[in-house]
């Protein structure tokens, strides 16, 4: 029995049952945060152990096609160690250093990535969060192992504090790298998602009704122009109805409100479309807006936090965002390296039910403090 095993068993009072290779604390606590008898698919738990006999293990317990949303963070390949720093204390966390072997480093995440990928339910995605060490070699195994055809984007994160300390020399050999890299893979290729919104405050403007997409039945006569190539932005019917919308307006209200004001006393459902002779196409109006729709450069949020002295301590907006626009409530969202558990802490702030996983001691004992009162069940394998 582990020097570990002996201090969790004297610090708890519970009695050790082991099966095979896997052990599992026996809770005399049920309402104990961080104490189950066994782990159940409706609750949250949290794993110390390698992930490859972790994810085994869920497959044997009922998880095969049950998690919506993969979340991991693996090393990077970087050639360095990692530390937790707490006051005057520091303690390696882990190392990512793999001799320079590119082949070492595939060999460990081929066969984790295939078995996550039987966790994963129909409707389910995976994020696998890296840098330019790593990534593309990454990429492939995933085309290979989750299909091309279910790749649906590299997205671009900003990476945040790290300074760019080329001003001091006279010559450089490469650009800094300022962002990291996310790949985004389904389940399946026929899996749909919510539009993408993020909070904004976006200001009316008008833009041109002329579009080069070429559509012929696009092309019709408005304000006497039909276009010659590409096409106007709506059907027939309802650009003229906009500029029916229009034309009221400046009639009618012009002087009494503005466009955006009217649009509002309107119950905010019109539509506009002008002509200035200034401009070679008729514009139409976009109203205001509380949000916007998000591509995959992602600069707006950091990947690094630095609140706990973890060195890879991942951004709550990084997470907020994956978890809030790629999972549902009540879904199960897994980080399988979940290092200082960032992912878990905002999995059970959204509420959803999550699943974590690390193998170094030190990762766990600082999840374990951040969960604080949650309740999960807590397993060593």
């Amino acid at each position: 029995m582990s020097a570990a095993w002996d201090q969790i068993l004297r610090l708890s009072g519970k009695s050790l049952k082991i099966t095979g290779s896997e052990a599992i604390i026996d809770s005399k606590i049920t309402n104990t945060p961080g104490y189950e008898s066994k782990p159940t698919i409706g609750n949250n738990f949290l794993i110390q152990s390698d992930n490859l006999i972790a994810v085994r293990y869920l497959l044997r317990n009922g998880f095969r096609d049950k998690i919506d949303l993969i979340y991991i963070d693996p090393p990077f390949y970087t050639g360095s160690r990692y530390y937790h720093r707490k006051g005057n204390q520091l303690d390696l966390a882990f190392q990512d250093i793999w001799s320079n072997q590119v082949t070492s480093y595939t060999n460990m995440i081929s066969p984790r990535l295939r078995l996550m990928k039987e966790l994963i339910s129909s409707k389910g995605s995976i994020f696998v969060h890296l840098d330019w060490h790593i990534a593309h070699y990454v990429k492939v195994i995933m085309d290979s192992i989750f299909g091309i055809e279910n790749f649906r984007n590299e997205i671009i994160v900003k990476r945040g504090r790290k300074k760019n300390l080329q001003y001091q020399f006279h010559e450089v050999d490469r650009l800094h790298t300022s962002n990291d890299i996310i790949l985004w893979y389904s389940k399946n290729a026929a899996s749909k998602y919510s539009k993408p919104l993020v909070r904004a405050k976006l200001e009316s403007k008008w833009m041109s009704f002329w579009s080069n997409t070429d559509r012929p039945t696009m092309r019709y006569k408005i304000f006497g122009v039909i276009p010659e190539r590409g096409q106007w932005k709506w059907a027939n019917e309802r650009a003229k109805k906009a500029i029916h919308n229009y034309s009221t307006y400046l009639r009618k209200y012009d002087k009494k409100y503005s466009l955006e004001q009217y649009w509002r006393l309107t119950d905010k459902t019109l539509e506009f479309i002008r002509k200035r002779s200034s401009v070679k196409y008729p514009e139409y109006w976009i109203p205001p807006k509380t949000s916007r729709i998000i591509d995959n450069m992602w600069l707006d949020i950091e990947s690094y936090n630095y609140s706990t002295g973890y060195g890879t301590e991942k951004h709550f907006s990084l997470l907020e965002r994956i978890i809030g626009l790629f999972s549902q409530p009540h879904a199960i969202v897994s980080d399988l390296f979940c290092g200082s558990g960032t992912s878990l802490l905002v999995a059970e702030k959204m509420g959803r039910r999550w699943v974590g996983c690390d193998s170094s001691e030190v990762a766990i004992k600082l999840v374990r403090e951040r969960m604080g009162t949650a309740k999960y069940e807590f397993l060593i394998l």
